[in-house]
């Protein structure tokens, strides 16, 4: 049976299929940035870091070729061979693509490890190297050159024949021209979830999942080498390395990274740089999109023009349509288009985005779930029940994913390959949707979900109706269950960051009667925290198990301060 066969035999059910993969250009990623080198007449610096001071710096895709080069020649000089895994943790966004790059013209395999984009992930960045380091066997080591080691690390025999260097060793060697050509299943990169406390699990991604994925968006969402990217995503992360960088390297297009950090610090700057670069692609999750409407008062006193916009991809997180709806409203008048927002679902082991959809065309004014569309060619998507039996249209059950973008599994984990799969082969993505008129909502994770007095809620809705609040600043908000005392079920607490001004009690009152005026449920809790008591991943998604878990510890100890649990 064809695949279309499948999708007519499906049609009226919870399968949908995004077609054949889009065939690639090019054979493998290397191919890709010495295509992209070829083609660049450097004139133009096509790559743009904007660091965590504003100062901007520039390459080509010349030089990106040539400095990977001159590292693959220092890594090949430490005796690195084909297939070996090489951690790197960089915290220089330039060192660390070059680093990247050296890799794959190598054929050695990158596993990115968080440098650190805010102080806090800085911080942990030592112990998280440990970690990674000890749980997949001591493996070849390359780091940035004031990067910090835990001294159980270096104390460690095993860490001289390890360590490869620094980025700036690595770039004194004369370029190696001789780059490994790679077989398409070959791994590309081995990516690390993020969350864990433990060994973070590798998600591997070959050289045909990357390339499926760039190819069938590029297709989809009308790119080329005239499209200008925006990214200020962690380029250790799926969204910054694979779904911007390695895609618009494929293209050739005109790429700006700014740090994480520096955007969070003034959200503005995000459009401010956009404006200037005249860049028509970005992407955020939607936590993003409600810090801009936070300083719509700011926004107004601006003059950009953002015109030149047409594809803001939102996804990472759950996608909340009234705050989608008041970002285009707040940004209309410096012509953003009124179709330029596209809700999207994808995760680090579909390698990235694999649907999405135009905002505007799919908007019922429904605040609760926004669709994503439907998947890209190379990419089908089902929904089930716990039997693996499709579900009917409408009926919410779990979501699962195939194709060529999917991963195989991950890295020296059998025992969660074995979870994380089927039998017939689709993966198991842990998030809840639904299928309506062939279009998928997601909506939420399935560890995510809270029921209440019978009724199944997700923890983003409580907290999209609590950040209503002008009491309440943005996007550091969590709703989850909590052990009730003496382990007797569950109730339900709300972590919320008031406003600098605003007085504690007045806004715990305020708290709990919207809940109850959106819910019809009370809450067990109302906790005011401080922003570093909320713990985030890299890309600034929210990590409700870990807060849970910090505030059962606490009670526990018999300490109602959050201020006394901070990581």
């Amino acid at each position: 049976m064809t695949t279309s066969d499948i999708a007519m035999t499906a049609s009226g059910t919870s399968f949908l299929d995004g077609g054949p993969a889009v065939p690639a250009e090019v054979a493998d990623l290397g191919e890709a940035l010495v295509r992209a080198a070829e083609r660049d007449d450097d004139t133009e610096q096509s790559i743009r870091f904007i660091g965590v001071d504003g100062r901007e710096e520039g390459t080509t895709y010349r030089r990106l070729l040539d400095d990977a080069a001159r590292m693959l020649a220092g890594l090949r000089a430490a005796g690195v061979r084909a297939g070996e895994t090489v951690v790197l943790q960089v915290a220089d966004d330039p060192e660390l693509l070059t680093a990247f790059w050296a890799c794959v013209l190598g054929g050695f395999v990158p596993m990115p490890v968080n440098a650190g984009a805010t102080a806090d992930q800085r911080a942990a960045a030592p112990e998280l190297l440990r970690r990674v380091w000890d749980g997949y066997g001591a493996p070849r080591v390359v780091t940035g050159v004031d990067q910090r080691l835990a001294p159980e690390v270096t104390a460690d025999p095993r860490w001289e024949g390890a360590w490869l260097g620094t980025t700036r060793d690595l770039l004194t060697h004369a370029p190696d021209r001789n780059r490994h050509r790679a077989d398409a299943d070959d791994p590309a990169v081995r990516l690390l979830t993020s969350g864990s406390t433990g060994v973070p699990k590798a998600v591997v991604l070959t050289h045909r999942n990357v390339l499926s994925r760039t190819a069938a968006t590029a297709r989809v969402n009308r790119l080329n080498d005239r499209t200008r990217t925006f990214n200020w995503m962690p380029l250790d992360h799926v969204g910054g390395l694979v779904m911007f960088h390695a895609r618009d390297v494929y293209l050739g297009c005109h790429q700006v990274h700014a740090r994480f950090e520096w955007v969070l610090d003034d959200p503005l700057r995000w459009l401010t740089a956009m404006d200037r670069h005249r860049s028509d692609t970005t992407w955020a999750p939607n936590f993003a999109f409600g810090l801009i409407n936070d300083q719509a008062n700011r926004v107004e006193e601006q003059s950009w023009d953002l015109s030149c916009v047409r594809y803001i991809m939102n996804g990472g997180e759950a996608v909340r349509s009234g705050v989608v709806r008041r970002f285009m409203e707040v940004l209309a008048p410096f012509g953003l288009r009124p179709d330029a927002m596209y809700p999207g679902w994808g995760m680090s082991e579909t390698s990235a985005g694999v649907a999405d959809c135009e905002f505007s065309a799919v908007d019922a004014g429904d605040e609760r779930y926004v669709p994503v569309g439907r998947p890209q060619p190379g990419t089908s998507l089902r929904v089930v029940d716990e039997r693996n039996e499709l579900v009917p249209p409408g009926v919410t059950g779990r979501l699962q994913v195939a194709g060529a973008t999917v991963t195989s599994g991950y890295y020296r984990n059998d025992e969660q390959n074995r979870q994380s799969f089927t039998s017939d082969g689709w993966f198991k993505s842990g998030d809840l949707a639904y299928v309506q008129n062939g279009i998928l909502t997601v909506t939420g994770r399935a560890d995510d979900v809270i029921q209440l007095d019978g009724v199944t809620y997700h923890g983003h809705e409580i907290e999209a109706v609590v950040e209503e609040l002008d009491c309440v600043a943005p996007s550091y908000t969590v709703a989850c269950a909590v052990s009730a005392a003496g382990g007797k079920g569950e109730e339900l607490a709300v972590f919320f960051h008031p406003r600098e001004g605003v007085d504690s009690a007045e806004a715990e009152g305020l708290v709990r009667g919207r809940v109850a005026e959106a819910f019809g449920v009370g809450l067990a809790h109302v906790v005011p925290v401080t922003k570093e008591d909320v713990p985030k991943t890299g890309i600034g998604k929210l990590r409700r198990a870990q807060l849970r878990q910090r505030f059962e510890e606490s009670r526990e100890a018999e300490h109602t301060d959050m201020s006394a649990t901070r990581a």
